[in-house]
């Protein structure tokens, strides 16, 4: 199963949000590879960083960084990953132009697409499916299913009318996907590592993360049943 966590728009929490992700599903006993394709190799650093300074700990899952410049290189990656166990979890790059793209979306089971509640983010999320949808149009084979994932929410803030925007945003994201339960902002969401989600995260990220794992993975039992495909 590959999981990738992608939108254009930078700064919406993609990297964290995969780190810890990847986090949440070791602990839950599924084998477990990130591939870190983004630009900034965030996560690849964060690994090495954790190993200087838990040289101790036993890591639950590996993390290789990849460079997806060369488009025949992420292409052959993308046909080993699909023939693979286990859930990979892929940090694509923000930029759609990117070379490379096309092969990791088009292959992908599920996007991850965090966002947030403002004009810029949203159209950028709103940029993000056309560009999904137009491989689906592409690539009819393709059967990548989305999640939506409001993250580094202020439940503080919001006044009437922006409380109707936004409930809009997620009715109309809905007909390409499925809308997670909102993440908050929170400081605690900085501090995370790539061993596990600490106790202080835990209630930020669990009701999201549970949302997205009841889905994938009822439809990975579901399609395993012998005769699922008959009427």
């Amino acid at each position: 199963m590959i999981i990738v966590f992608g939108n254009q728009k930078g700064g919406v929490g993609k990297t964290t949000l995969c780190t810890l992700f990847a986090n949440y599903i070791a602990a839950m006993g599924k084998k477990t590879l990130v591939i870190d394709c983004d630009n900034q190799q965030t996560i690849s650093e964060k690994r090495k960083a954790d190993e200087r300074k838990y040289p101790d700990a036993k890591f639950p899952y590996h993390v290789q960084a990849f460079n997806i410049a060369n488009d025949e290189n992420v292409f052959n990656l993308m046909q080993k990953l699909k023939a693979m166990n286990g859930v990979i979890l892929i940090d694509a790059p923000g930029n759609l132009a990117q070379q490379g793209l096309i092969h990791i979306f088009s292959q992908a089971d599920y996007v991850v697409c965090p966002f947030q509640y403002e004009t810029t983010s949203v159209n950028s999320t709103a940029t993000f499916i056309l560009f999904l949808e137009r491989l689906k149009q592409n690539f009819p084979s393709m059967k990548t299913k989305t999640f939506f994932v409001v993250n580094r929410h202020d439940k503080r803030y919001g006044k009437k009318q922006e409380l109707v925007l936004w409930a809009n945003t997620d009715k109309r994201l809905s007909v390409y996907g499925m809308v997670t339960p909102r993440i908050e902002v929170k400081a605690d969401m900085q501090r995370y590592n790539t061993i596990e989600v600490m106790s202080n995260q835990r209630d930020i990220v669990y009701p999201t993360f549970k949302f997205i794992c009841d889905r994938i993975f009822n439809d990975e039992s579901h399609e395993e049943k012998p005769g699922n495909d008959r009427g």
